[in-house]
């Protein structure tokens, strides 16, 4: 007996807008420098084998110093736009009938010239995100870029851009000096 189906698809064309949220996170300078310290200290770990064509850390940094900060920043965040955008609840509300997400990755990466990230989603994620820690001006392009959209973010220090886990997204390769350091993560 085969369990074979035919499986028809149905298209719709929608007019749905589709956002990208940023926000300045300033002041934590204790958790920056935890940040680079933890992701310089961590290693390559992926070895250019992820989408990710540079440097990257452990998958589950999160119990790490500086990471456990950015985790609640995020979730925080997360959670309001989930409400204010989309009037869902996805913290942990006592009524029951709510979602509770969680954040259930979060890495470290180290950009240099010539590095870059293939596009790609988090599928099944929430949300996605990057938070920037360090962003020399001796470090041209690396663009966070989201095909789909035709859009693009310009990295800055201590800026955090939260985005719906299934939009595809990359970073343009990069060139010249120094060293870009972020943190990305998903959440579910």
């Amino acid at each position: 007996m085969s369990n074979s189906r035919e499986i028809y698809t149905h298209t719709f064309p929608i007019d749905k807008k589709q956002s990208i949220f940023t926000c300045q996170i300033n002041n934590e300078f204790k958790m920056n420098k935890e940040l680079l310290k933890v992701i310089r200290k961590s290693g390559d770990k992926q070895d250019f084998k992820t989408n990710v064509k540079a440097y990257m850390t452990d998958w589950d940094m999160g119990t790490e110093p500086g990471f456990k900060r950015l985790k609640e920043i995020a979730f925080e965040t997360a959670v309001l736009l989930s409400k204010n955008q989309y009037d869902r609840n996805i913290g942990k509300i006592a009524n029951g009938n709510n979602f509770v997400a969680n954040i259930y990755g979060i890495w470290g990466m180290i950009y240099k010239a010539s590095n870059y990230t293939i596009a790609h989603d988090h599928w099944p994620a929430l949300w996605s995100g990057v938070y920037y820690i360090q962003v020399p001006e001796t470090l041209k392009g690396g663009l966070l870029y989201f095909p789909e959209l035709k859009q693009s973010v310009i990295p800055k220090e201590g800026l955090l851009v939260i985005f719906d886990g299934y939009l595809k997204h990359g970073v343009k390769e990069l060139s010249g000096e120094g060293e870009r350091i972020a943190v990305s993560f998903n959440i579910q």
